[in-house]
């Protein structure tokens, strides 16, 4: 349990670090994406899987993507070549890899194993849905959340587009070509 929160705080402050010092914005966005991750996964460690799957879904997901959206529509495209990007990320990428690679190896090895089989997790996909539907006698706040998440959702979806979208002609009907 140590060894899976240094590794979360060290990629929370390391991505944190990034967010601020990277000189590129792109790469303080995907940065901010990794920083949500780690904090996702204290969820997880403190046993609050809802709020850990709406940080997943809410900050990583919605969030970052509208950030990117408005960074990519927003800049002039800079002309690189592909190949020499692919041969600077060869190392970095192989050192995440090994790295996630033990971590989870890790993991494996400590679980405990007796007495699982098909079926036997903490709860059915039924009984999860009667919970964060909130009936069957489950906490009604989880539905309350679940819809929340769904708004907010759209509501990021609805950004991206309108931050996509390009600004030609005047007037009302600014953005719609014909």
């Amino acid at each position: 349990m140590i060894l899976a929160f240094a590794f979360l705080a060290g990629m929370t402050l390391v991505s944190a670090l990034g967010v601020v010092l990277s000189r590129n914005v792109v790469h303080s966005a995907l940065f901010m994406s990794g920083s949500f991750l780690g904090i996702a996964g204290f969820f997880v460690m403190l046993n609050a899987p809802a709020l850990a799957a709406f940080q997943v879904l809410i900050y990583v997901g919605a969030v970052t993507v509208v950030i990117l959206f408005g960074i990519m529509f927003t800049q002039r495209p800079q002309v690189r070549r592909y190949r020499t990007i692919i041969q600077r990320q060869h190392w970095p990428g192989f050192f995440v890899a090994v790295g996630i690679g033990a971590f989870l190896a890790y993991i494996v090895a400590i679980a405990d194993w007796t007495g699982t089989g098909p079926g036997n997790g903490p709860r059915g996909v039924d009984a999860l849905g009667n919970i964060l539907l909130g009936v069957n006698g489950a906490p009604p706040i989880f539905g309350l959340l679940f819809e929340v998440a769904s708004v907010l959702l759209l509501v990021a979806i609805v950004a991206a587009i309108v931050v996509s979208r390009r600004k030609t002609g005047e007037g009302v009907d600014r953005g719609v070509e014909e």
